[in-house]
């Protein structure tokens, strides 16, 4: 986010919260006449629809973008009338409809990495009865661009588009250590005002996930992000440094040891992510 709120005074009234990140853009951008607050909260009102969250209110959708009702009744019958969302009249919600997909389509298909990721991704995963995906950053969360469940894995099948809390997860602590020192105490700040008091108990868990990456290129989150989940991260930097992704293997505890996930799954997931580096800069 901007810098700009450090010589901004009050918030604006027109300040968007930001969903799954729990700030708002108000203070950033209340003097720049080159922000569309109308575009700011379009976009972020098809933001609070997540998979597996089902078809949304008006109501609902106020609650979590943190707009008034007026307002997201007209923002959801703009974008209606465009066919990204589709009206369910019976129940009077709204859900998201196929095109949106061209939205989100040209960057799954120019991300070469996913591409030539995927042959190698299914074969750990299918030789391992694990789960292997692929990762970028979305504010505060880590958001799947890929994801290769193992045939014989009946659960923990998330798909692309899936998120999970970057703090959380073996893929955001991977992410968080290859990062430059700047940007990743901006993102530790960030953290540390969304989750309060729990900071507290979840910041030396974070740190000490980073220098597991550090020691041995990769780190183990076991129950966190979910408490029946064990998970290996690494982090997927390209040859010039300027992208960072991560990689991450897991499943279900009752299917998966944490010793075998030290010994040997994360040491693969580690191998895999230096494999596949290079091909971040094509």
């Amino acid at each position: 986010m901007s810098s700009k709120s450090q010589a901004g005074s009050a918030a604006s009234r027109s300040a968007v919260r930001l969903v799954y990140d729990e700030e708002d853009v108000g203070s950033d951008y209340a003097s720049d006449r080159r922000f569309v607050w109308a575009l700011a909260r379009g976009l972020e009102v098809l933001r609070a629809f997540a998979p597996g969250r089902g078809p949304l209110g008006v109501g609902e959708i106020a609650a979590l973008t943190g707009l008034p009702k007026p307002t997201v009744s007209r923002l959801t019958y703009t974008l209606a009338e465009l066919g990204y969302l589709r009206v369910l009249h019976k129940q009077g919600r709204y859900e998201p409809a196929p095109a949106l997909l061209a939205l989100g389509y040209p960057v799954l298909a120019n991300l070469r990495v996913r591409q030539a990721a995927h042959d190698h991704m299914r074969q750990l995963a299918q030789e391992t009865g694990t789960a292997v995906g692929l990762a970028s950053r979305d504010r505060l969360s880590m958001i799947y661009v890929e994801n290769t469940p193992s045939s014989a894995l009946a659960t923990l099948r998330l798909g692309i588009g899936s998120r999970v809390e970057m703090a959380r997860s073996a893929l955001g602590r991977a992410f968080l250590a290859a990062l430059g020192e700047t940007e990743r105490d901006f993102l530790l700040d960030r953290m540390a005002r969304r989750y309060g008091e729990a900071w507290v108990e979840l910041r030396p868990r974070v740190l000490d996930g980073i220098a597991e990456v550090k020691a041995r290129g990769f780190c183990i989150v076991d129950g966190e992000w979910q408490p029946d989940v064990r998970s290996a991260g690494a982090p997927l930097v390209s040859l010039d440094g300027t992208t960072v992704m991560a990689m991450n293997i897991g499943a279900p505890g009752y299917l998966l040891d944490r010793r075998r996930l030290e010994e040997e799954l994360g040491p693969r997931i580690a191998h895999l992510s230096r494999m596949v580096a290079p091909l971040l800069s094509f």
